[in-house]
Parts: structure tokens; sequence; C-alpha cells
């Protein structure tokens, strides 16, 4: 079954965030150049997918329970390989593009883009006006993103 109660949003320049994609719309992420594919759901992606798209399979429960740092890491790793080359372009996907898609959209527009959390929730929610980031997601968001900029930070 496949669920896109909305269209496939591009929120930044080559990332795009939505449901999992049904056959049609893969064809459109095609077109719209998008050469990397992240799920975040629980569902695995369809062989189509797997043959069409780089992609990787990073699962989480949508259970407003604190997401795990190694998920937002596992996440974020793949995001930043497919877009070190600026010809790519990478898909984000959780079930239906609400919750868990998004709040890795947005863990990746803050590391990798530079966005503050409200030009980040305000370039997904603009495209994409179902996405929602329950506080208790958030929280465990900046969490990993401060983790995330202290391990980068030299030593004094």
């Amino acid at each position: 079954m496949f669920y896109e109660p909305y269209p496939l949003s591009e929120v930044a320049d080559g990332v795009w965030v939505g449901g999992r994609p049904s056959p049609a719309s893969l064809g459109a992420l095609r077109a719209a150049g998008v050469t990397h594919v992240l799920n975040v759901s629980t569902d695995p992606h369809s062989a189509q997918v797997r043959r069409d798209f780089r992609a990787t399979w990073v699962p989480v429960v949508d259970d407003l329970e604190p997401k795990p740092a190694s998920w937002f890491r596992r996440g974020l790793s793949f995001a930043r390989r497919a877009l070190a080359d600026p010809s790519c372009q990478l898909y984000v996907h959780c079930r239906e593009g609400v919750h868990r898609g998004p709040l890795m959209t947005y863990v990746i527009l803050r590391a990798l883009r530079g966005l503050s959390p409200t030009e980040a929730k305000r370039a997904i929610t603009g495209k994409r006006p179902v996405a929602g980031f329950p506080q208790v997601y958030l929280e465990a968001a900046e969490a990993f993103l401060q983790e995330e900029s202290e391990r980068e930070e030299p030593a004094t």
C-alpha cells in the first residue's frame, strides 16, 4: 500500500520529502533528478526503488518517543554522502510524510544547509503543510545536533 496524501515536496535545493513513493511518483522523482532515497519508515524499499535509486533504509517507529542519536547519525551520514555531489538529489520519506521523514529532513537542513530551527521547520512546512514536529522529536533532534557540533569542534 502507498500513502501519498500530499505531493512530493522539494524543501531545499536537492532535498525532497514525502510519503512512501508509489510507482507513479517514482517516475516524478526520476524526472526531477532525484538520485538517492532515504527511507525512514518501518516498511522496506520496494524492488523498484532499490533498482532505480541509490537507497538506504534507516527504520524507526513513529511512536512519539525520543529518537536515538544512532538513527539521526545513520540518516545524516547517508544524506551527507549523497549531497556532497551537487549533481545528486535526495528524497527522504516515511510512510505518510508527516513526522519521521520531515524530522530527518529537519536534521539534514540544520546540519548540512546551516538553517536555524525556525528556518528548517519553515522550509519544510512551507512546502509540506502536513508535516508535523512533535516536541519530543524536536528535542531529540536538537540534542543530536548539539552532540554532533561538540564532536566536530576542535579541543582547546
